[in-house]
């Protein structure tokens, strides 16, 4: 990884705020500052994701916590699941007409896109200090 080497003027109480956080971790300065920058940052964007999902991620971080939490915490709506988990038992059966094929390729992308806004949510909710719920919790979620 390349390093760029930056000089940065902090106002007295800041920069002893940090000094002392320094001392207390014993760890280097410029380790605490690189620290707060990286989880002050919003999580970078895959290149290789369609565009359409890339401009849907990288607009979420203009959403308030309270949105992203219910984003992360949203579901795929029961009767569409049903309809998914029927469609592909008769794909797996090789009983599935073509338009049942469009949906099942449908419902497919739809919970897709739903894991990862999901998933996208909780990487912006992290990065702005929250714990996130153990895989204990998030099962017991659904």
């Amino acid at each position: 990884m390349n390093e760029q080497t930056i000089t940065l003027t902090l106002p007295e109480p800041i920069y002893q705020h940090l000094q002392k956080q320094a001392q207390i971790t014993t760890s280097p300065l410029n380790e605490i500052v690189f620290q707060i920058l990286s989880q002050s940052l919003s999580p970078e964007i895959e290149e290789d994701l369609p565009f359409n999902y890339r401009i849907e991620l990288e607009s979420m971080a203009h959403l308030s916590d309270d949105v992203l939490w219910q984003m992360a915490e949203s579901t795929m709506n029961q009767d569409k699941v049903a309809l998914y988990d029927t469609l592909l038992a008769r794909h797996k059966a090789r009983n599935l007409t073509p338009i049942g094929k469009e949906w099942l390729t449908k419902l497919r992308e739809e919970s897709e896109q739903l894991m990862l806004r999901k998933a996208h949510a909780y990487l912006i909710l992290k990065s702005r200090g929250h714990q996130l719920p153990t895989l204990d919790e998030l099962r017991e979620q659904s």
